[in-house]
């Protein structure tokens, strides 16, 4: 299983210095990916429900720094050399999906292949209209749109694309991706279209805090769409997770709020490597960690836990499994 975590990038902590100083500590440590969140702006009325919090609000407000995941990517692959920097998730319907091909191919290009994008179809209506995005509610579609352009142009020389939204006669995009065959797409959503979506065009699935017995039966189900499609997961098919995360050296682990079971891990390395078998025995093969209830010093503390405590724990697994396959 692989270990990805997430920097603070809205708020009073997503300083510039923290962030920096948290992504190359991740780098040292053997975390495999850094993956950034995805607002442009927020606006200051919002009548849109944060799907992922029981007040339906989300943390950052409009007075909040939030950093524009591309431009973190850029800065943070010019200060890292082995880890590999992502998204978790960006809304592909808020950019022009031919720009956006083209700096995801640059990045590729500039940091070694290092580039891995999770994508989602968001869930704010006011971003989209202040975006001039396509209709949120066809938001689905756009998406899946945005999946095709990219991966033509940095498939093809010349690139051609005739869609609902977009449209475009053949063009030269270079250069193109290192990665062989593009950057790999990784859909999120724990909806039955958004999996139909990643079991149909994904590279793989990113769904966000769903405990155990929530994720089998949805599991089940993009097993089964695969299946429809055509498609063996079993190869090249990422399986992830997102996860809040909060460890402890030892020490009593009360919850705080919004550290809800299963959606934010709490407790020692060994507590949390039990908890992560449950996963792993299900298929996931890759969490990213999020540290949205720490304070600065404590995600700092539960990076150098989890590598002292929870990556080996994580890697002899995978070795258990391959032994005994």
């Amino acid at each position: 299983m692989r270990i990805g975590v997430q920097p603070p990038t809205a708020g009073p902590q997503a300083t510039p210095e923290f962030i920096l100083r948290f992504t190359e500590l991740a780098e040292r440590l053997g975390f495999d990916s850094v993956q950034i969140t995805d607002h442009i702006v927020v606006p200051v009325e919002i009548e849109s429900r944060y799907p992922y919090s029981s007040t339906g609000r989300m943390a950052a407000g409009p007075d909040d720094v939030y950093w524009e995941p591309l431009s973190l990517i850029a800065y943070l692959a010019g200060k890292t050399s082995r880890i590999r920097l992502g998204t978790s998730v960006l809304i592909a319907a808020y950019r022009h999906p031919v720009v956006t091909a083209k700096q995801l191919a640059c990045l590729d290009a500039l940091s070694g292949g290092r580039i891995v994008i999770g994508m989602g179809v968001g869930w704010m209506a006011e971003e989209f209209r202040i975006m001039g995005a396509p209709p949120f509610d066809e938001r689905g579609a756009a998406t899946e749109e945005v999946v095709e352009i990219f991966r033509r142009i940095w498939r093809d020389q010349p690139a051609e694309f005739h869609g609902r939204y977009w449209s475009f006669s053949p063009i030269g995009a270079m250069p193109k991706p290192v990665q062989p065959g593009g950057i790999p797409i990784v859909l999120g959503g724990d909806s039955r279209p958004a999996i139909r979506r990643a079991a149909r065009i994904g590279d793989g699935w990113q769904p966000f805090k769903l405990p155990p017995d929530e994720l089998r039966p949805r599991l089940g189900y993009l097993r089964e769409q695969a299946q429809v499609h055509g498609r063996d997961l079993s190869s090249g098919f990422t399986l992830s997770l997102r996860l809040g995360l909060r460890l402890t050296a030892g020490r009593p682990a009360e919850r705080r709020p919004r550290e809800e079971p299963w959606q934010t891990l709490v407790g020692t390395a060994e507590q949390v490597a039990a908890d992560l078998e449950a996963y792993h025995a299900l298929g996931v093969s890759e969490v990213v960690f999020d540290f949205r209830t720490c304070r600065q010093e404590e995600a700092i503390e539960s990076l150098r836990l989890a590598a002292e405590g929870l990556l080996p724990r994580v890697a002899q697994g995978e070795e258990s499994a391959d032994q005994s396959g």
